[in-house]
Order: C-alpha cells, then sequence, then structure tokens
C-alpha cells in the first residue's frame, strides 16, 4: 500500500548576496585593525507573492591596535533587509533561509573612521506542507510522517467579564489563541490554552479604554487511531465573536474557535525515484540505540527511615553530530520522596548532569538528529539513615538523517504539484 504522507513540496529556491557597506566611528584613536568578525542575528522571513522578504542584523566586532599599543574592543549592529526572488511563492508557504558571511573588507581611513564592506550570501528555499500518496520502490530510504489521521472540531466559549470602567458601548474585542499545548492519548488529542482577549470600549466619560482578559481552555479531538507519542500538529482559528453588553460594567462575550489537528507517526521508506512530486525528504543515514547507568550517592537532608518513590525525567537534552559519532548531553532530574524519622513525607529534587556519545557511521557535522530518550530502570538503596544510593538506567535511540532534495514518484493526481 501507498502511505499517505506529509511532505515538503519544494516549490523554489535562489540564491542572493547582499553588500552591506558602512563607516564606523571608533571610541579611540587606532594604529591598526587586528581583525573584525561578523555573524547574522535576529533573521527574520516574510513570504510575498513570488518573493521571500529578509530582515535582520549583522552584528561586527571589531578589535583594533590603540595608540597606547593594547588591542580595544567596539561592538556594532547593522540593521539590514533585502529580497530573494522565488518565482511561485505565496503568502503562508514555508521558508527556510541560510545566511552565510561571504567576505568582511575594512580599511582605516583615519584614526577613528573604519571603512567596512560586508558581503553576506542568502540562500533560500521556500516550500509548502502537502499530504500525497508515496510510491515505494528501490530508492533512498527517506524518514517521512505517514498521516494516521485528521479531525475538526469547534468549541464554543462564553463567559462574562467584569469591566474596571463603566462603559457605554463596546468598540471591538480582538481574540487570538496562544501557548497552545497537545496531548495524545488513545484515539484523541488533548489540547490545551489560553483564549487571548483586547476589549475595547468606550467609557461613561467619552475616552476609549482597553482591558485584556486570558481564558484557558481544554478540549479534545476524536481521531482514530492515534496513540501516545505520536506526532500532531495542530491549527487554531477564530470563527466567530459575539459580545452583549448587558450593563455598563457587565460584559457578555461568545467566541467559537475551530481546532483542526493532524497526527502523524514518523515512519522509514524507500521511495521510488522518477518524475514526480519534488519534495524535500530527510535521508536515513544511519540509527542506533545505547543505554547508559547513572549512578550517584546522594546526602539526604534528614534522617531517614525509608524511601517511598523517586521519579526520574530527561531536561535539556542537545545532540551534537560529530565524524560517525553523536554526542548527547543533558541533565537527569530526579524528584525524592522519602520518610523522616518524623513520619512525615519529604521531597527532596536532584539534578544530575551526564554526556555520552552513539557510533552512526556515516554522520557528518551539519546533519539533522532525532533522538528518543526513556528511562528504563530506577534503583536505589538507603544504605544508612542519610546516605541514600541510585542506579538510573537511560535508553537513547538516535536517528541521523540528511535533508535532500528529491524528485520521486506519487500516486496521480497531485493537484499543481504532479508533473
Amino acid at each position: 500500500m501507498d502511505p499517505l504522507i506529509r511532505a515538503e513540496v519544494v516549490i523554489g529556491e535562489n540564491t542572493k548576496q547582499l553588500l552591506v557597506e558602512r563607516n564606523v566611528t571608533l571610541a579611540i584613536a587606532a594604529i591598526k585593525v587586528r581583525n573584525i568578525t561578523a555573524t547574522i542575528r535576529d533573521l527574520t522571513t516574510d513570504v510575498i507573492a513570488d518573493k521571500v522578504v529578509i530582515q535582520g542584523v549583522l552584528h561586527k566586532q571589531i578589535f583594533f591596535v590603540g595608540e597606547d599599543n593594547i588591542v580595544h574592543h567596539q561592538a556594532e549592529d547593522i540593521p539590514f533587509s533585502t529580497f530573494v526572488d522565488v518565482p511561485g511563492a505565496e503568502p503562508g508557504m514555508n521558508v527556510q533561509v541560510s545566511p552565510v558571511i561571504e567576505t568582511v573588507i575594512f580599511n582605516l581611513l583615519t584614526p577613528t573612521i573604519v571603512h567596512q564592506k560586508v558581503v553576506i550570501e542568502f540562500f533560500v528555499k521556500v516550500t509548502e506542507t502537502r499530504q500525497l500518496n508515496l510510491v515505494t520502490g528501490d530508492g533512498p530510504l527517506v524518514r517521512v510522517d505517514q498521516v494516521v489521521g485528521e479531525n475538526t472540531r469547534q468549541e464554543l466559549f462564553e463567559n462574562f467579564i467584569t469591566l474596571e470602567t463603566p462603559a457605554l458601548k463596546i468598540d471591538d474585542i480582538t481574540v487570538k489563541v496562544k501557548d497552545i499545548t497537545t496531548h495524545v492519548i488513545e484515539d484523541k488529542v488533548i489540547i490545551q490554552g489560553v483564549i487571548h482577549k483586547q476589549i475595547f470600549y468606550v467609557g461613561a466619560n467619552n475616552i476609549e479604554y482597553h482591558q485584556g482578559e486570558d481564558i484557558e481552555f481544554s478540549t479534545f479531538v476524536d481521531i482514530p487511531g492515534a496513540s501516545p507519542g505520536m506526532d500532531v500538529v495542530v491549527n487554531s482559528t477564530v470563527e466567530f465573536v459575539h459580545f452583549d453588553l448587558r450593563e455598563p460594567r457587565h460584559l457578555l462575550q461568545k467566541v467559537v474557535v475551530e481546532f483542526f489537528a493532524k497526527v502523524t507517526e514518523s515512519i522509514q521508506v524507500n521511495v521510488q525515484l522518477g518524475p514526480g512530486a519534488l519534495l524535500k525528504l530527510e535521508t536515513v543515514t544511519g540509527e542506533n540505540t545505547k543505554q547508559i547507568l547513572v549512578e550517584n550517592v546522594f546526602t539526604l537532608p534528614l534522617h531517614t527511615v525509608k524511601i517511598r518513590e523517586i521519579i526520574a525525567s530527561i531536561r535539556d537534552l542537545t545532540t551534537e553530530v560529530i565524524e560517525d559519532k553523536v554526542i548527547i548531553q543533558g541533565i537527569l532530574h530526579k524528584q525524592i520522596f522519602f520518610i523522616a524519622e518524623d513520619n512525615l513525607e519529604h521531597h527532596q529534587a536532584e539534578d544530575i548532569p551526564f554526556s555520552t556519545f552513539v557510533d552512526i557511521p556515516g554522520a557528518t557535522p551539519g546533519m539533522n538528529v532525532r533522538i528518543d530518550s526513556r528511562i528504563e530502570t530506577i534503583l536505589f538503596e538507603l544504605e544508612n539513615s542519610t546516605t541514600l544510593r541510585q542506579k538510573v538506567v537511560i535508553e537513547f535511540f538516535i536517528k541521523v538523517t540528511e535533508t535532500q532534495q528529491l524528485s520521486v514518484v506519487i500516486v496521480a493526481p497531485y493537484g499543481p504539484y504532479y508533473f
């Protein structure tokens, strides 16, 4: 069966170079400029018709030798903006931008003025998320998101609010959904978040006022086949906003929000290369599993009769790909619940940094890493009333992929992207 997947269809890509030229005045007189390093910060993009607008900050660090023969440092931030032509691009599409500092040229014009030229190259790729049936074959092994199911649900949120100032009329109420979190359970997706409202109203003194309101919510969407551990994408749309000023300070509000949830599962398939759709895919370089033992002795703050429970979780997990290996670092967070000699239950937290590596032949710096971690076993022994020995086994599953652009065979028809 040809799997139904959620993939990024490549709309187009392009490259552009930008010259940023500027004179900077040094804080003190200089004999020579030793070096200038440049980086790109705060990069933002906006997709418009057939173009991608790029904005950001060019951050420079200027190292120069002063008349005192000491090396000094001066920083400079230069905002910039440019655009790249990408035929077929439309608002709402996805964009990936890779900036590279090509050249930094500088010249000390006077003891306090440095002339600088920086060439930045931008590589821009525009994609659109689509669902399509992929034809499997004997081509490269890729990691894709197979669609398990999707569904829509509308919710009515109704409440009264007391205005801070008596109102003559309500001018407007703007609503947006923020801080959305999701949790996949059996055949359902639980959605939680905040309905953020801004109420604009005219007071009894004919002055317009503003009042904000946050309403927490929780709902769910039925998706048969969904199970814990699967991935989910949720989009929310404010469909309708109604308000009724019952009294000068008593406002009734009704908000209808539509939630669209799509559940996917990561799978590996061999694709069939050929005419079809040009997709941005992750080809699988390799994967591996590793278990580590984190053992330590902890001194309890009180004399203890027994340990009731220890709960462990992994936090701040980071990875770095080097040649044929993936380095893993993180923190093992533990919560220790124990009964002290006063027969009361106490709690003590502990954080233990750890690091390890996993062999992945073929891995190279710059590749993508997908990591899953789980606590396998927690063992503990109270050696005496204040000394606790703990052993925690953690299992890591690592998959290394490389982002590539492949033309693959799909099941026809496929809209405007079937060719």
